[in-house]
């Protein structure tokens, strides 16, 4: 299996005299001074109250039988608030349960996004440091076997130029369908990145060449991240996250593990094949913080307002604004001029590139993009796929154009 979605919407070449796009996001929406009354969780206030919107309510639903999406939710995130969110479609084809804006889905790799903030975090309070190694609090080195003078830097693997490859084969043995998988984060690093691991291979868990040579997408990078945090902080990284972004800012549907969740809630992946519905279960990974987020709509939505605001949700910050901007800025923009620390721009059909990720499985199709001065972001979720495109960026052209009326 390929546990990887690159981008997905192709930015065009730019021509003669046409100035190339800006990559220099600086959200910056709603006012800093805004806090949440007492007892108000920083999601609830910034909540508004959502319109009916009927033109594209059905939009939605056109296009979700074009692209064969059982269920989907979505969000706009509009100066700041969370403007509209909507809900269609079942969270399984077996039991027609209606889904709901916290209805949580699989996030796939917009998980990385979780992953990427968890580390910023750190590293603004002084618990690791980007620009040192990524193994700095392990008990084992890690060393590129291409160039081991060349040290794997956390900066590097944040931006997926750490030289560090996805061995599939590997991979797959970390995947568990619809338990959570028995080996711990520590287990998979240690397995994975330790020479005397059992699945450590010089040749297929590394690139060619060493660090910071090329931008190659990594999954593995990111459950290293992972192990990084817990090895930093002493905690389980889910335990880390859940006290340190999601209860704060009061994502309430959003967890790393099946345990977290009443089983019945969950949208459950459902690809197409042969033309019907083939329901894949719920996929859990041992490598869990590359892609084993799961969330609702409006939680992410919660999320997606920190950034747009620069870090801080109605009083509370997640993270400083400037260490945001030096996460969402070209890292390596020799190797790759798109991909920041997590983050990376894409074109979403305006004049200007947004910033943020999208993620892919077998019956997971999911994004979070903002613009970059923050004005404007959108959440999406289907527990279907990517297999027919179009139909999703139709959904997403929509839900921009009826910004205009919120």
């Amino acid at each position: 299996m390929m546990r990887v979605l690159l981008p997905i919407l192709l930015i065009g070449c730019v021509g003669a005299g046409r100035k190339a796009p800006e990559r220099a996001a600086h959200p910056s929406a709603g006012d800093p001074s805004d806090h949440a009354e007492p007892g108000q969780t920083a999601c609830e206030a910034a909540t508004r109250s959502w319109p009916s919107l009927p033109d594209l309510d059905r939009t939605i639903e056109a296009k979700m039988a074009a692209g064969n999406l059982p269920g989907l939710a979505a969000c706009i995130v509009k100066d700041g608030d969370i403007a509209w969110c909507g809900a269609y479609g079942t969270t399984s084809v077996s039991d027609g349960t209606p889904v709901t804006t916290d209805t949580p889905f699989l996030q796939a790799s917009v998980s990385k996004l979780l992953t990427a903030t968890a580390v910023g975090m750190l590293a603004h309070d002084g618990a690791l440091a980007l620009d040192d190694r990524v193994d700095q609090h392990l008990a084992y080195a890690i060393d590129h076997p291409g160039d081991p003078s060349q040290p794997i830097r956390t900066r590097a693997v944040l931006a997926h130029a750490g030289g560090i490859a996805d061995n599939d084969p590997v991979m797959d043995t970390y995947v568990a369908t619809d338990t959570d998988p028995t080996l711990s984060l520590a287990e998979v690093a240690e397995r994975y990145f330790s020479t005397e691991g059992v699945d450590y291979s010089a040749r297929d868990n590394f690139l060619g060449g060493g660090p910071e040579r090329r931008n190659a997408y990594s999954n593995m990078g990111y459950a290293l991240l992972g192990h990084q945090v817990e090895a930093a902080t002493g905690r389980g990284f889910a335990d880390y996250t859940r006290t340190a972004i999601f209860e704060p800012l009061g994502m309430t549907h959003t967890g790393w593990h099946l345990a977290d969740f009443d089983r019945a809630d969950l949208a459950e992946p459902t690809a197409w094949r042969g033309g019907d519905y083939a329901p894949r279960g719920h996929t859990t990974y041992a490598d869990y913080p590359n892609g084993g987020l799961r969330s609702s709509a409006h939680d992410m939505a919660c999320f997606l307002a920190m950034a747009t605001r620069g870090g801080t949700l109605y009083g509370v910050e997640v993270l400083p604004s400037d260490v945001l901007v030096e996460m969402m800025a070209p890292a390596y923009p020799d190797l790759d001029p798109d991909q920041g620390l997590g983050w990376y721009y894409e074109d979403l059909g305006e004049r200007d590139l947004w910033v943020g990720h999208s993620g892919g499985e077998t019956g997971v199709a999911t994004d979070l993009f903002l613009r970059q001065d923050g004005s404007l972001g959108l959440v999406l979720m289907a527990n279907g796929d990517w297999g027919r495109e179009v139909p999703i960026l139709d959904i997403e052209d929509a839900l921009i154009a009826a910004t205009s009326g919120l």
